[in-house]
């Protein structure tokens, strides 16, 4: 074997040792991280399962002042105080309950203004008015759910694009969710504050969300606080009317 054919399997095992050892430095680190994410999974679960209950707390809330306004109503129309108005009332609050229960709950959006437009003429509510006229200029809105999925696909992205050619080949074959990243954890604190109706704190959680990946993300939320702050505004100026 001559001189040069030595250097050249010289050279080529320190190839192949230098990618061992990046090979072996990376799997170790998935190692950890995957035992990381394991050992906060359960915290994790903790919280969704909180936010869970909390939001069939309001869906239970929300049905039982949907029967107290229902034996409302009837006894108004009873009495004959109104019955064709009272029951146009009992109507609209039907269809934006359905509304607001379909945007943290539902796949898709349950848009119903051009049922509700009609119903509202009669009552001459400028707020309520305006509310839906900020409703109809809405192009699309989506759901808490939908909002959840394009934003693991955002975090999938830029996960992508961070990680290591030994990481991006091994996704190809392996998906595995970290509970415990940092973005995930912030999509928590987003929904729990979307149920509390804390907007300036959402606002202040989405401040460092600086990725290009989520503006139009970012554009999405935006129409859905809009979407949930008029169809409030409906709810509670329709209940001024019942009650």
């Amino acid at each position: 074997m001559s001189d040069t054919q030595q250097k050249y399997i010289g050279l080529l095992l320190i190839v192949l040792l230098f990618a061992s050892y990046i090979a072996i430095n990376n799997i170790i680190s998935f190692k950890i991280n995957l035992q990381a994410s394991k050992n906060n999974i359960k915290v994790l679960m903790e919280k969704m399962n909180e936010l869970r209950m909390s939001l069939e707390a309001n869906q239970s809330r929300i049905e039982k002042k949907m029967f107290e306004l229902k034996r409302n109503l009837l006894t108004k129309c009873e009495q004959g105080d109104g019955s064709s108005r009272h029951k146009n009332l009992a109507k609209l609050l039907l269809l934006v309950v359905k509304m607001k229960n379909s945007l943290l709950q539902e796949a898709k959006f349950d848009n119903h203004i051009s049922s509700i437009k009609p119903l509202i003429s009669e009552l001459d509510d400028p707020e309520i008015e305006s509310a839906v006229g900020e409703l109809e200029n809405l192009k699309e809105v989506e759901t808490l759910r939908e909002l959840k999925l394009s934003f693991e696909k955002n975090i999938a992205v830029i996960n992508y694009n961070k990680s290591t050619l030994f990481e991006k080949v091994i996704s190809n074959w392996i998906k595995i969710k970290d509970k415990n990243d940092p973005l995930r954890v912030k999509f928590a604190e987003i929904e729990e504050l979307i149920n509390d109706n804390d907007w300036q704190g959402i606002a202040t959680a989405v401040g460092n969300l600086t990725h290009p990946e989520f503006k139009l993300w970012l554009s999405k939320l935006n129409n859905f606080i809009i979407a949930s702050k008029n169809i409030s505004t409906i709810y509670h100026h329709l209940l001024q009317y019942i009650s």
